[in-house]
């Protein structure tokens, strides 16, 4: 089962490989009539060799309404076969396609039929000597009455007495037709290009030189495949991918020397320019690039040489074969005229058989015309008396702008000074008596943990400035709440909520520390999203909050307060282990213990630490 799908998405990716307007397989599955065809022949086909003869017969037929192409269930067709517009093919039960095969329309495959004097019917196929079943083209030559067959693996040659053989010592197989002349010569056409014999040679089927005409005798298109040359005056016109091409069939040796040589455009910096012999091209000073694109046309199988030369840049001539000439490309031209000359050679250093020169005027740059250069030099005058005027006006402007600096500097050390003033008599006029021991212990506890954290001095010195100004707000706070020994109502502990808040408004114009409000305002923030006053949860929470948060719940439970006296360390120890992850960051809890225990944070020491601060 596994090979039949392999099978199937071969014939898939033929279509894909072999069809440029099939671009996936989800267009050919959907799109291609080729590809219906031969799903339903192996359909058609597998039911076959099982003996179900009727059933396949019928699909066959089915097959052949839909999609206009009839295979018996009896043909033999390999791997990745590919039908390109297959209306008109018919594939017999004698049919024996190969692997990677590609048939176009109107194509019967089957054997040869041959009729006798007496009209009896004989069918030729590979038991009787044919490289293939597959027969493209039969082709009758005049010097020993018989008939060359092509098929799709390689030539054959059926004698007067109905007797063939197979041409396999022919160099190439995928050839698409044969053409004989008068005079026993033969060409051959193939995907390769044309071979070149003598019909004598042809027929012994010995190996030999045969002339093979390509892209390197002149002829500089691939043959295409199912098409019909025609033969007229001792010529052959082929089909190609190209167009038309002709070649001298008197003596396949000698080309037509037919050329035609047009030039309708050239390309400046990308663009196209129609261009006549006659007329001069102009060129604008800032094109940066011209390209030539000559078109010659060669109805010989000869290869000739181009020469071409740009006069006024080029210093000699370039020349090359045909089949090597491409577009030819100059860039940066200088302002000038040049003449561009082309021509067909009948040789290296040979003959000219045609020509052609194109007149090409790059226009002058700006700079080199007169009236650019008085403008330049106005400019340049006024340039230099604004200069003189801005080097006076900043010499005279020095001595003022130092003097402006310095009453700037003067105004924001008064600034500094009376904000610094304004803060403390704020904080003076707090009427908690706790609040500056409290302040300096929190600022003590956050600065141990933040430099454990790797915080910077500076930054280090900043949080301490925050911590110590975390309870400002309390100042707004009424005594009777502030130093209630009792727990307080709802409506006084909401009342006590705000001075977070409280604390930020008085902040709000402090610039001496840098976002000194953010300790205010979030140190009541917790971990998990309960906290007030806005509900933050985990890093949201800014660091410094965080840090000022769990430094000032660690105070607290270690402090004595006008409704408790401070709490047993080992209490407090697990209050904060409990609280991890909801009220605390865990990763600051487990810094504050290990303070703890290393003995960095001593409750104790700083009590008296903080005592003599206060009394300073």
């Amino acid at each position: 089962m596994e090979s039949k799908y392999k099978l199937i998405l071969q014939d898939i990716d033929a279509v894909i490989a072999r069809d440029p307007a099939t671009r996936n397989r989800t267009e050919a599955v959907l799109l291609s009539s080729g590809l219906h065809a031969i799903l339903i022949y192996r359909l058609s086909h597998y039911l076959w060799k099982r003996n179900f003869r009727l059933t396949s017969r019928i699909i066959s037929q089915i097959g052949r309404f839909l999609t206009g192409v009839e295979i018996h269930p009896g043909a033999r067709i390999g791997k990745g076969f590919f039908i390109d517009h297959g209306m008109g093919v018919v594939i017999g039960e004698t049919a024996e396609i190969g692997n990677n095969v590609t048939l176009y329309h109107d194509v019967t495959l089957g054997g040869t039929t041959v009729f006798d004097k007496n009209g009896k019917v004989t069918q030729i196929t590979k038991k009787d000597g044919l490289s293939s079943d597959v027969v493209l083209r039969m082709v009758s030559e005049t010097v020993y009455g018989g008939m060359f067959i092509v098929t799709s693996n390689g030539l054959c040659y059926m004698s007067k007495d109905g007797k063939v053989k197979s041409l396999d010592k022919f160099p190439y197989s995928n050839n698409y037709d044969i053409v004989c002349n008068k005079n026993g010569i033969c060409w051959v056409l193939g995907s390769a290009g044309i071979y070149e014999a003598k019909i004598k040679e042809l027929i012994k089927n010995v190996r030999s030189d045969y002339l093979l005409i390509n892209s390197k005798h002149g002829l500089r298109a691939s043959l295409v495949a199912n098409s019909w040359p025609c033969r007229e005056s001792g010529a052959l016109y082929l089909c190609c991918d190209t167009g038309v091409v002709k070649v001298n069939m008197s003596d396949g040796s000698k080309g037509d020397d037919s050329y035609r040589m047009i030039m309708n455009y050239v390309e400046i910096d990308g663009e196209k320019v129609a261009i006549d012999r006659i007329d001069t091209l102009k060129m604008s000073a800032d094109s940066r690039q011209i390209t030539f694109a000559p078109e010659i046309l060669n109805y010989s199988v000869k290869d000739p040489y181009i020469s071409v030369k740009l006069e006024g840049h080029d210093t000699k001539r370039r020349t090359c074969l045909l089949s090597e000439f491409n577009k030819i490309t100059y860039t940066d031209l200088k302002t000038g005229r040049y003449v561009f000359k082309i021509s067909i050679l009948d040789g290296y250093d040979g003959n000219v058989i045609e020509s052609g020169s194109y007149i090409i005027d790059k226009e002058n740059e700006m700079y080199q015309y007169w009236w650019f250069r008085f403008y330049i030099c106005i400019i340049a005058g006024l340039v230099l008396i604004w200069l003189t005027w801005f080097i006076t006006r900043t010499c005279m402007q020095r001595t003022m702008l130092k003097q402006k600096l310095e009453l700037e500097y003067a105004k924001k050390q008064i600034k500094m000074s009376n904000e610094t003033i304004l803060s403390i008599a704020r904080t003076v006029d707090a009427k908690d008596s706790n609040t500056s021991q409290h302040s300096y212990r929190v600022s003590e506890y956050s600065v141990a943990i933040a430099k454990r954290l790797g915080f910077s001095d500076e930054k280090c010195e900043n949080l301490r400035k925050m911590a110590l100004l975390h309870d400002i707000g309390k100042i707004g706070i009424p005594d009777a709440i502030l130093n209630k020994p009792a727990k307080l109502t709802d409506e006084e502990y909401k009342i006590m909520k705000t001075h977070v808040t409280l604390g930020a408004d008085i902040l709000k114009d402090f610039t001496l520390i840098d976002n000194v409000n953010i300790g205010a305002l979030y140190h009541h923030e917790k971990y998990d999203g309960t906290g007030y006053c806005y509900g933050l949860k985990g890093e949201d929470i800014p660091i410094e909050a965080r840090i000022i948060g769990i430094a000032d719940a660690f105070d607290a439970m270690t402090a004595n307060r006008v409704y408790r006296k401070q709490l047993d360390i080992d209490y407090v120890t697990n209050e904060l282990k409990r609280c991890s992850g909801t009220q605390f960051d865990p990763k600051l809890v487990k810094i504050m213990l290990s303070l703890m225990d290393e003995g960095i944070i001593d409750v104790e020491s700083l009590y008296a630490r903080s005592k003599g601060e206060t009394e300073e």
